[in-house]
């Protein structure tokens, strides 16, 4: 296995996680890592915060620095064309039904972004784990919502496949009565095609695809669950309703077996003698911090201040540098 570290930055919309992404990706391959930047957001501006147009393909930022941006349509039509060559492969004696509309109808269908998304994570670590080109890739997430439902999805997916993998075997079990007692393979008449049906899980297209999405599943449900090298960063602002949310994420996580690592207080107002327009605010945020000195006790807590423009390009993320450098 190659050894590589993967980190997710996590948060509610808007709190700016994708700055904190690039701000440590920055670092890392100032320090000399090989780092792979991604960003699974659908409403993409890593691209801005590092000060350059980005694309499906690695592009690097500085030496030592890739970073892309999903395009999501792509992914979602690459996802379906998967599935149906798959299908067709399977079930080619099913020529008569019409795979298109079955399509259409997927590419609407609930969850079927959050499958694509984590089957082009999926891709990027398999990739990685076959080259071993980069020594850390980071993923700037959606929103927690979304990104919460794709790290869910390959516990849930196993489960799934397991009770699937033993109906099947039921099933092939039974064929292989029947051909037992009656001398032959049973055969099945499907859209005026006579077809002779499996009755060996190694002779069984089902069966072995199955087995192969099984291998999928467990593959990445390893690696975001290795808390020797993956974990997740939560992003918040000193407000009550992001703190709220990085708290539900983190128990969410928790119930997943994936590791949280960090906590960054992001755009955090000091001020010892804040004008009368700020007190309000700095209370609201007053109780917020209490709120995640609560909830984060375990994590390790970083501050990055309240800057009066947000970060662009390369030069103005290195100053941010300063504030991520206890981060592994």
């Amino acid at each position: 296995m190659v050894n590589y570290r993967v980190v997710f930055f996590m948060g509610k919309g808007g709190v700016g996680k994708t700055t904190m992404a690039a701000t440590y990706s920055l670092m890392k391959a100032l320090n000399g890592a090989r780092v792979l930047t991604v960003s699974l957001d659908p409403a993409h501006n890593l691209g801005d915060v590092f000060g350059t147009e980005l694309s499906e393909r690695p592009k690097e930022v500085v030496k030592g620095l890739q970073a892309i941006e999903i395009d999501y349509d792509a992914m979602i039509k690459k996802h379906l064309k998967r599935l149906t060559d798959k299908i067709k492969d399977i079930y080619g004696y099913l020529r008569i039904f019409n795979l298109d509309r079955y399509v259409d109808v997927l590419q609407h269908s609930p969850g079927v972004e959050e499958q694509a998304a984590l089957e082009r994570i999926l891709e990027i670590l398999k990739d990685n784990e076959r080259r071993g080109k980069y020594d850390l890739i980071v993923f700037d997430t959606p929103p927690t919502g979304l990104m919460l439902r794709i790290v869910a999805l390959p516990t849930i997916s196993l489960i799934w496949v397991e009770k699937l993998l033993k109906l099947r075997e039921a099933i092939l079990t039974r064929r292989a009565a029947i051909e037992r007692i009656a001398g032959e393979a049973p055969r099945v008449e499907v859209g005026g095609e006579v077809i002779k049906a499996a009755t060996k899980p190694e002779e069984d297209p089902i069966y072995q695809e199955l087995l192969s999405i099984k291998s999928e599943y467990s593959f990445i449900n390893e690696v975001f669950k290795d808390r020797s090298r993956t974990y997740s960063v939560l992003v918040i602002n000193p407000e009550v309703l992001p703190v709220l949310e990085a708290k539900r994420a983190k128990d969410f996580l928790s119930r997943l077996g994936m590791g949280v690592k960090y906590l960054i207080i992001n755009k955090l107002i000091r001020m010892s003698n804040p004008p009368e327009e700020l007190r309000l605010r700095m209370e609201f945020q007053r109780k917020a911090l209490e709120l995640a000195n609560q909830y984060f006790s375990d994590l390790r807590v970083i501050e990055v201040p309240y800057l009066s423009r947000e970060p662009r390009g390369v030069e103005e993320l290195k100053g941010l540098t300063k504030f991520l450098s206890v981060m592994e």
